[in-house]
């Protein structure tokens, strides 16, 4: 029954902020934005200099693998087409 409370009055507190955002004008919505964007980006950890190798590798490894892939399809159907669609004699 508590959890129903706790829930309640959770769905409350959202409601009474929103109604509070609907009450402001155009201005005070906006910089109610870039406040809440620079607290959201207060959050934001920076990876270290050897985590942002590991990831640049990682995602250029993934980007080579897709690009083989492609390339791959791309060759076998253009095959298949030639196949399909060369006259023979």
């Amino acid at each position: 029954m508590s959890e129903e409370l706790e829930q309640a009055s959770e769905d409350l507190v959202e409601q009474a902020k929103a109604d509070k955002a609907a009450k402001r004008g155009l201005v005070g919505r906006t910089s109610l934005f870039f406040k809440q964007v620079v607290l959201e980006l207060k959050k934001v950890t920076r990876p270290t200099w050897a985590e942002l190798r590991n990831y640049t590798g990682v995602v250029m490894a993934f980007v080579a693998v897709v690009m083989v892939i492609i390339y791959g399809l791309d060759w076998l159907f253009y095959q298949g087409v030639s196949f399909a669609f060369t006259p023979t004699k």
